[in-house]
């Protein structure tokens, strides 16, 4: 049976060999994902490692009954739907079955075509149930943000680039100082692809404690930890045929830079405290304020995980290079903050909001505003709102800068590798030796690299 292109997972707990043998044979031909299980206890441990939609149990079996199983397997969330078959019905199994969480339940010997009905309407069932546990979790999570706006042609050629990137499913690595709107850019490439339909999740690396945030990320199981009191889907189970976006990925432990590798190449994870193997389908946007290619060289963060990120970069141009952008700004943050609010402008002020240099961006052009409209009298933003450092015009350059420019073109793993090598090689003044033991290869490999590039001589 198929369903959005994948196959409904089904398991047949059942101490009968051939009846469960028959089972399989005959929901295999309609297209069922089957596995058998031979008592309870083998149920409860294939669940644990499988996330099976549906799962078929006789009521009585060896080791643990159908009743202790299906007990044990409702502790997880999302747990499977289960539907009891029994030999010898009474009201009073059916009740206690249906009051420990199955589905429905059925008298064998069954009929196929009632149980593959039966099937099907748990499996709508479960996936609805999912769904609300996922949008549940969702809820105090921003999903929708402000539109980016701008007059500015260097931005207008960069949301060009954002439009034609979007429409692939390549990751995308968005760099820029803190404030100028990465979230904005990422949430634009969500908009403009073909998940626009699923969710659009997003986390700060920087912003959460490390043992937290692999909870966060990868979720966790009953009793993974202290007051883990009920499983928790992590957000890439939450992303699942959506975008993830990873902002400040700069700062994620190397551990945690790991496990992210690995669900990158695999499409897979376990939760934390889990031995569920947790498959989903995401595309992942990340963003950053720092320079990679140097925290690569400084061992902070991993080449090969830097190489999975950035199969495009695209990099947003802090406020001081785009001032022709302040006005539109102003009338756009003011109208968000203002609500029903008539609020104007005065020219003097746009004058002084224009001349600043605006080290902390769009971020602190809105908490400026934020703070004049608190200040404003008569419905007007006069100079005398605004703090004494923009009235001083001083020239703060921001703490935190990429130190290499970035071009907005997509770029191949061999130039990001030409890239380092020359940049490792110019630190050590072109000593090849120390640029191989830096690097992690031989000298030989080093030679090979710089005669591909038509530099040995140099």
């Amino acid at each position: 049976m198929l369903t959005n292109g994948k196959k409904i997972k089904l398991l047949i707990a059942e101490d009968e060999k051939n009846f469960s043998l028959i089972l399989q044979k005959e929901l295999s031909r309609r297209n069922y994902d089957v596995s058998i299980a031979n008592d309870g206890k083998s149920a409860v441990e294939f669940c644990q490692k499988v996330d099976y939609d549906v799962v078929v149990m006789d009521m009585m079996m060896p080791n643990m009954n159908g009743l202790q199983a299906l007990k044990a397997l409702k502790q997880s969330q999302p747990s499977p739907e289960i539907i009891m078959l029994t030999g010898n019905a009474t009201v009073e199994t059916a009740i206690e079955a249906m009051k420990a969480g199955a589905y429905d339940y059925l008298t064998k010997p069954c009929k196929i075509e009632e149980l593959d009905v039966l099937i099907r309407k748990a499996f709508e069932r479960r996936d609805l149930q999912k769904e609300n546990l996922y949008m549940h979790t969702r809820l105090s999570r921003k999903e929708n943000g402000p539109s980016l706006v701008t007059n500015n042609r260097k931005m207008k050629d960069i949301l060009a680039f954002v439009d034609k990137v979007a429409r692939t499913d390549s990751n995308a690595l968005i760099v820029g100082e803190s404030g100028v709107g990465k979230e904005l850019i990422a949430q634009s490439l969500h908009r403009h692809s073909v998940r626009h339909t699923g969710p659009f999740i997003d986390i700060n690396c920087g912003a959460i404690q490390d043992t937290l945030l692999e909870s966060e990320m990868f979720g966790y199981e009953k009793g993974a930890f202290t007051n883990a009191d009920s499983s928790k889907p992590g957000l890439f189970e939450l992303a699942d045929r959506g975008t993830l976006f990873l902002d400040e990925i700069g700062e994620l432990s190397l551990r945690l830079q790991v496990k992210l590798l690995r669900v990158l190449e695999t499409k897979s994870f376990f939760r934390v405290g889990g031995t569920k193997q947790v498959r989903v389908d995401v595309r992942l946007i990340t963003a950053t304020n720092k320079d990679l290619m140097f925290e690569v060289q400084e061992n902070r963060f991993r080449q090969d995980l830097l190489y999975r990120i950035n199969t495009v970069v695209l990099e947003v141009p802090p406020l001081r290079e785009r001032a022709d952008d302040i006005p539109l700004l102003v009338e756009h943050l003011i109208g968000m903050l203002a609500r029903q609010e008539r609020i104007t402008v005065s020219q003097a002020t746009l004058e002084l909001l224009s001349e600043y240099h605006w080290p902390g961006n769009v971020r602190e052009l809105k908490n400026v505003l934020e703070r004049a409209l608190v200040l404003a009298s008569n419905g007007q933003i006069t100079p005398e709102c605004l703090p004494i450092e923009i009235h001083n015009k001083k020239k703060i350059m921001p703490l935190a800068r990429p130190e290499k420019q970035l071009t907005t073109r997509a770029k191949s793993l061999a130039d990001l590798e030409k890239e380092l090598i020359l940049a490792t090689l110019e630190n050590v003044n072109w000593h090849r030796g120390k640029a191989a033991a830096l690097l992690g290869i031989t000298p030989k490999t080093l030679y090979r690299k710089l005669r591909s590039y038509k530099l040995h001589n140099n």
